[in-house]
C-alpha cells in the first residue's frame, strides 16, 4: 500500500524504485540465507582429548549436494568444558569435495560430558537473516586436569618376579661364572666359539602412582603430570587415588587415556 500511494506521485517514483530494490533485496537475502545450508551434511566429527587450559582442534568433515556451494558457514557446539577460541570465523564447503574444517577450541575446567549436537549457522549474503541447522553427533567429551610437576603424590615401584631385561645387547667372550641363560647358542654353532650377551639395559620396574586420601585439584594436576612423564619414557604405570580408583601398571596409549579419563571424571 505504502508503495502504491508512492507511486501516484510522479516526483516519488524514484523513491518508489528504490524502495521496490530494497524489497528484493531483502527477499533475496532471505531465500539466499536459506538456501546457503541446503544440501550440507556433516560426515564424521574428530573431538580431541584435551587438558584444561590447553588447545587443541575439532576437526569436521563436510559433504555437499547444493552445486553451488556452502559459504561463510559458521559451525559451533554448546559446552561448558569447552570453548571455540575465534567464534566469528567461518568456513566454505565445496560441491562434489569432502571439506575439512579444523576449529580451534580450548578447555576451560576438567570433566566429562556428552556433546549430542553440531550447529551449523549462516548469514550469507547480506548477513540481514540468520539461518541455522543442527546435527546429531553424540560425542563424549573429556577435559583432562592441568598439568603440573607439583610431586603432591607417591610413587612406589612394584616388584616383578620375572623380570625381563632389554632388548640391547652386545656379544663378549664366556667367562667363568657367566649364566647360562645368556651364551649365544646360535652363534656358539656358527663359530664353535662360546660367547656371553652383555644386555646394556635392563626394563625399569613399573610404577604404582599412588594419594591414598581425598584428592584435591592440585593433586589430580601433580597425577596427571606423572602419567604422562611415566608414559613417555615408556615405564609401566599404574594408579591409587584412595579407595576409590585402583588400576594396574600397563603403558599404551590406551592405558594412558584410561587413567586421564578417570582423573578427569574425579569428584574432588
Amino acid at each position: 500500500m505504502i508503495l502504491l500511494i508512492m507511486g501516484l506521485i510522479y516526483a516519488n517514483n524514484y523513491v518508489l524504485l528504490f524502495n521496490f530494490v530494497l524489497f528484493c533485496l531483502f527477499l533475496g537475502s532471505m531465500f539466499y540465507t536459506h538456501f546457503n545450508l541446503n544440501g550440507l551434511k556433516l560426515t564424521s566429527t574428530q573431538f580431541p582429548s584435551l587438558h584444561a587450559n590447553e588447545y587443541g582442534t575439532l576437526s569436521l568433515h563436510f559433504t555437499t549436494h547444493n552445486a553451488q556451494g556452502n559459504y561463510f558457514i559458521r559451525p559451533y557446539f554448546k559446552s561448558s568444558l569447552l570453548a571455540i577460541n575465534d567464534e566469528k570465523e567461518t568456513f566454505p564447503v565445496t560441491f562434489a569435495e569432502n571439506s575439512n574444517v579444523n576449529i580451534s577450541i580450548r578447555g576451560l575446567r576438567r570433566g566429562h560430558e556428552s556433546i549430542q549436537s553440531i550447529y551449523v549457522e549462516s548469514l550469507f549474503p547480506f548477513n540481514f537473516f540468520r539461518c541455522f541447522t543442527f546435527f546429531r553427533v553424540d560425542l563424549e567429551c573429556f577435559v583432562y586436569p592441568e598439568r603440573e610437576n607439583l610431586q603432591l603424590h607417591e610413587e612406589v615401584e612394584v616388584v616383578e618376579t620375572d623380570k625381563s631385561e632389554g632388548d640391547d645387547f652386545y656379544l663378549r667372550d664366556y667367562q667363568n661364572g657367566d649364566s647360562l641363560k645368556r651364551v649365544d647358542w646360535k652363534k656358539l654353532a656358527q663359530t664353535n666359539r662360546w660367547y656371553t650377551r652383555q644386555f646394556q639395559s635392563v626394563k625399569p620396574s613399573p610404577v604404582m602412582l599412588i594419594y591414598k586420601q581425598k584428592a584435591k585439584e592440585e593433586t589430580l594436576k601433580s597425577l596427571c603430570y606423572a602419567l604422562h612423564v611415566f608414559h613417555q619414557q615408556d615405564i609401566k604405570y599404574g594408579l591409587q587415588l584412595g579407595k576409590e580408583i585402583l588400576i594396574a601398571p600397563e603403558n599404551s596409549p590406551r592405558h594412558l587415556s584410561h587413567c586421564l579419563q578417570e582423573l578427569a571424571c574425579y569428584e574432588a
